[in-house]
């Protein structure tokens, strides 16, 4: 006859608890992990790094302050589809294709492939937005549209970086400085400011949409500034992006026409009036 002691009873029953409690414990990991493992894949977003340099009023990039239509644009495509996540980042414009060119992003806004990308392997998407650029000259008595038929014996001025359509579309500061005796400054406004001082140059090239956006701003700039009727370079914005990344540029072309029909960026573009320059 055998005879178990309190204590074996004890230690043998616990022993079941804590079996059945494993054995459990594991099962109910089973259950879960295969759960957790495709509710993460459902919500995983692919983050596409999207390089922004300053140009107003579409790109306002100082720093790493991200403004401006282009960050609108980008809230905007981040909220219609949750399988990428958008993320701007400013560049400058002198030296933006240096750094894709070193990996740092892959993708642009308010783009062309005009606008130095001959060298890269990239897409470009279906034209979102059109606009273009105009030349200013001081207001002075005499002075008509014909001022801006003849660049020759004068002094134009633009931004570093930046591609003009009088210029064959090249950037290089030496070469802007030798054939159009080019003042080059760091931003639209500088242009404008150097221009209306009247000593460091006689035409500026700005987009219609930021001259639209100065005229509101200043009014009484309006009677100092003469505004050509000659257009140097019509806008097609496009955006540009890797090729052989996620998203592909039909991915990219999908939203952009989804966010056309719904409305969306229609009114976005309500927020520049580029023809009340006139």
């Amino acid at each position: 006859m055998i005879t178990y002691s309190i204590c074996d009873i004890f230690t043998s029953h616990s022993y079941l608890v804590l079996s059945y409690m494993t054995y459990t414990y594991q099962s109910l990991l089973t259950l879960i992990l295969p759960l957790t493992i495709i509710v993460s894949s459902a919500y995983a977003q692919t983050v596409v790094l999207v390089g922004l340099s300053h140009f107003p009023p579409f790109i306002e990039a100082r720093e790493q302050k991200i403004e401006g239509l282009a960050a609108d644009m980008l809230e905007l495509m981040n909220q219609h589809q949750d399988k990428y996540d958008f993320q701007g980042v400013a560049t400058l414009s002198n030296t933006r294709h240096k750094i894709f060119g070193m990996g740092r992003y892959d993708m642009s806004m308010f783009d062309n492939l005009a606008w130095g990308w001959s060298d890269f392997d990239v897409d470009a998407s279906e034209v979102f937005l059109k606009g273009g650029e105009v030349y200013i000259a001081r207001a002075e008595p005499g002075r008509d549209q014909s001022y801006f038929m003849d660049f020759n014996n004068k002094t134009m001025i633009g931004i570093k970086g930046y591609h003009y359509k009088f210029a064959d579309y090249k950037s290089d500061e030496a070469y802007l400085v030798s054939n159009f005796n080019m003042q080059l400054t760091k931003s639209v406004t500088g242009s404008i400011n150097m221009l209306l001082n009247g000593n460091r140059g006689d035409i500026a090239v700005v987009s219609k949409s930021f001259l639209a956006q100065y005229f509101n701003k200043f009014p009484l700039a309006r009677q100092k500034i003469l505004v050509s009727k000659k257009i140097d370079q019509a806008y097609n914005h496009t955006i540009i992006i890797r090729k052989g990344i996620k998203p592909s540029i039909d991915e990219i072309d999908q939203i952009l026409k989804e966010l056309n029909q719904n409305g969306k960026l229609p009114n976005l573009w309500r927020k520049i009036a580029p023809d009340s320059i006139y």
